[in-house]
């Protein structure tokens, strides 16, 4: 136990650290903030913090960025969120990043959403949790530069997130994943279609304790992906804050027949993939 405990403090210790390198040198050099940190993100305890860290003395705009969440939840285990962003979806206008924040979670970062052009929408929903009432925060860059920011308070009857889950580490850890999707079939070239994508999974955090009051670690689908013809125009990192079996619908410019390919990282090293085809015509 000393030694995993010993590994899992050295692997947050040199995440915050990366996460300070490698989120300075893109801002000095003038260009998009680059956050994807490839699984050494800091370990943010305030989300003021995570936001000045992610775009260091941006100017916000409040206009054309939506935040879609229920006012209330009776319970905080899993709570359908959506944002939007007024954008043309070209090269020069549509986000390159946008962060979820929830402020009074014990880690505040829910998760990191990338675009491309081709995904033809600047949207996507999911659903996360929410310990207590707090305000949750959707902030974004656009690929011109333009930082956007919306805040939404949402109140909440019974928490849930920390103490979440069952199961003892061993059945946690053994647990396979089963993936599903869901892309129509056929579409007319240039429409705007919907994708869906749901994972079996059981997002554990590392805050639960078991029946021995031992820690549970953390296991969670931490990247998901999807690429066509070559190219990934969606990818969202997960947090822990992100709700068990993880959902996200977002959408896809279809421009000709071809394959879609999912992708799903869990923390226990492990990619679990899928795929789907469509007929454009």
């Amino acid at each position: 136990m000393q030694n995993c405990m010993e590994l899992t403090r050295r692997r947050l210790l040199t995440g915050a650290t990366a996460g300070l390198i490698a989120g300075a040198a893109p801002a000095a050099l003038g260009g998009p903030k680059v956050t994807d940190l490839e699984g050494l993100d800091g370990l943010w305890r305030d989300a003021e913090d995570a936001i000045n860290n992610f775009f260091p003395h941006a100017k916000f705009d409040n206009k054309g960025i939506y935040l879609d969440l229920p006012q209330h939840a009776d319970v905080g285990s899993s709570v359908p969120l959506t944002v939007r962003i007024d954008s043309a979806m070209t090269e020069a206008d549509h986000p390159f990043v946008i962060h979820i924040l929830a402020h009074k979670n014990p880690t505040p970062h829910v998760l990191s959403v990338w675009f491309k052009r081709s995904a033809g929408r600047a949207e996507f929903s999911t659903r996360i949790r929410l310990e207590i009432s707090q305000t949750v925060t959707a902030v974004a860059q656009m690929v011109d530069g333009r930082h956007l920011r919306v805040d939404r308070d949402v109140t909440v009857s019974f928490g849930a997130c920390g103490q979440i889950g069952t199961g003892t580490q061993d059945e946690v850890f053994a647990f396979v994943p089963t993936t599903r999707v869901s892309v129509p079939s056929t579409a007319r070239r240039g429409e705007i279609i919907p994708i869906r994508t749901l994972i079996s999974h059981p997002q554990e955090t590392g805050l639960r304790l078991d029946s021995t009051l031992e820690w549970i670690r953390e296991r969670i689908v931490s990247r998901i992906g999807c690429t066509f013809d070559g190219v990934e125009f969606f990818k969202t990192r997960p947090q822990a804050a992100v709700a068990t079996n993880p959902y996200f619908q977002f959408y896809a410019r279809a421009e000709k027949s071809g394959v879609f390919h999912f992708s799903w990282y869990d923390t226990r090293f492990n990619t679990y993939t899928d795929s789907a085809a469509i007929i454009v015509t």
